[in-house]
């Protein structure tokens, strides 16, 4: 029996459009919500914002380590 072969294999970094997109809601879900709940914690309304910034600024620090030092 031999193994089916796909007639079009797909390139290496066919993924990683999805894999950044992905990245960049995922902090900026994961430190809003950690902010929410520190405002909720705290009676405050200032962490939410902060924690979406933030997110969004490791995330793109993130993905430039990891995607910008490409040769």
């Amino acid at each position: 029996m031999s193994e089916h072969q796909d007639p079009k294999p797909s390139p290496p970094n066919s993924g990683d459009g999805w894999r950044v997109l992905s990245y960049l809601i995922g902090g900026v879900v994961l430190y809003g919500g950690i902010g929410f709940g520190l405002d909720r914690l705290f009676g405050t309304q200032f962490f939410l914002p902060v924690g979406i910034v933030l997110g969004a600024g490791l995330t793109i620090l993130l993905l430039h380590f990891r995607y910008g030092s490409r040769s």
